[in-house]
């Protein structure tokens, strides 16, 4: 079953509505090795949380740039599993959860779901799970996939109820046995109020990209999920047509010495910036975004280019039709599909209305995904499951 959270402020008591009084503590497990968007979806929850009903703690299963991120916000601790089937954790983490008196256990990500399903299982809690993307796709070996989704399916039976950041996603864990389902979009703030073209030369300037040079732009992990290879070799041809084209990829992982290696070969002008706080202040120095994702979740990157007015090019693959709706909010393609890919920039680039059309449309819609939206749903769901 697959549900969408409806609005139930109060509870119902006797036959008198109440608010709910107690407070709950609430603890939030995740991998945290890096700051992706499940991260940032887990610390923004964590800071919005209504802290009156629900007080959250955190719980990071590696050591990694998440924790210290987290630290500041919200009580923060490092279990760290040796691998990813490493239970020796499970009885000093059952441990604590006792001490601190935890009421519901909420996982993030294959290592907490296995550690927090069986610990919340054992003691008798509810827990929630949220699943920001397709388990298939998140591994760079299949047999680590399959690994993955065997022990997700294993441990799926313990978990009270299941978010999922798209209707994509549901329809995947429900084929594959999950149960109570729900979907809650991942919500974006308002940017700060920034000068675009202010930003767009600071940023130009500081990576030496000339003013005059058509941008094409991603934001993400450097994973084989996130497509850049695909975006590589488009651009690489793409410059043929469009002397000034430069490349600018923005963030961090496995894949960045064999991007860097593929880039070098070709007489494409390029940046490889790595991973940068506040990602969404280079948006301004794009001309067109680009999401060629293999897989993705929801792609919450999206909102930050619709809402700063970026023409956007993505795959039409999981949940981003839901999130930017063919040729309105942007223009969708195939996934590895190099030829489409240079088609839907060279129109772009070619039609500046069509740009402009679809950059209106984009700052009509993001704000439909709102974080206020996504913690009251999520609340809503604690209470459902602590009443």
């Amino acid at each position: 079953m697959i549900i969408l959270i409806p609005s139930i402020p109060k509870f119902q008591v006797e036959g008198k509505m109440t608010s709910l009084m107690k407070t709950f503590k609430i603890l939030h497990i995740i991998g945290g090795g890096e700051i992706g968007g499940a991260e940032q979806h887990v610390l923004t929850l964590l800071q919005n949380l209504d802290q009156s009903h629900f007080l959250p703690s955190l719980v990071c299963l590696t050591q990694g740039p998440f924790a210290a991120l987290a630290e500041p916000v919200v009580p923060t601790q490092t279990f760290s599993m040796r691998h990813p089937l490493d239970l020796s954790l499970l009885p000093s983490l059952m441990r604590w959860i006792r001490q601190q008196n935890i009421d519901l256990v909420h996982t993030h990500g294959s290592r907490a779901n296995l550690l927090g399903r069986l610990g919340a299982g054992l003691l008798k809690l509810p827990n929630v799970t949220t699943v920001h993307s397709s388990l298939a796709h998140d591994y760079l070996s299949p047999w680590s996939a399959r690994l993955a989704i065997g022990l997700d399916r294993l441990t799926l039976p313990l978990t009270s109820s299941i978010i999922t950041v798209s209707r994509y996603l549901a329809n995947e864990v429900s084929s594959r046995g999950g149960k109570h389902l729900t979907t809650i979009y991942n919500g974006q703030a308002p940017v700060p109020l920034i000068d675009a073209s202010i930003l767009r030369d600071r940023f130009r300037k500081q990576w030496g990209i000339p003013n005059d040079a058509l941008v094409l732009g991603t934001i993400g992990r450097l994973h084989p999920t996130k497509g850049h290879v695909y975006l590589c070799r488009a651009a690489s041809e793409l410059s043929r047509r469009f002397p000034r084209l430069h490349l600018l990829i923005i963030g961090e992982g496995p894949l960045h010495a064999s991007l860097e290696s593929e880039l070098q070969k070709t007489s494409l002008s390029y940046t490889l910036a790595g991973y940068l706080p506040q990602a969404y202040r280079a948006l301004p120095a794009m001309d067109i975004f680009v999401l060629p994702s293999v897989s993705e979740g929801m792609g919450l990157v999206l909102l930050e280019a619709m809402q700063i007015g970026i023409p956007i090019v993505a795959s039409d693959v999981g949940g981003i039709p839901e999130i930017v709706r063919p040729e309105k909010e942007a223009l969708l393609v195939p996934p590895e599909n190099v030829p489409e890919l240079i088609k839907a920039c060279t129109l772009l680039l070619e039609n500046p209305e069509l740009a402009h059309s679809l950059v209106s449309s984009g700052q009509r819609r993001w704000s439909l995904f709102s974080i206020e939206e996504m913690v009251r749903a999520t609340e809503e769901l604690y209470r459902m499951l602590l009443a």
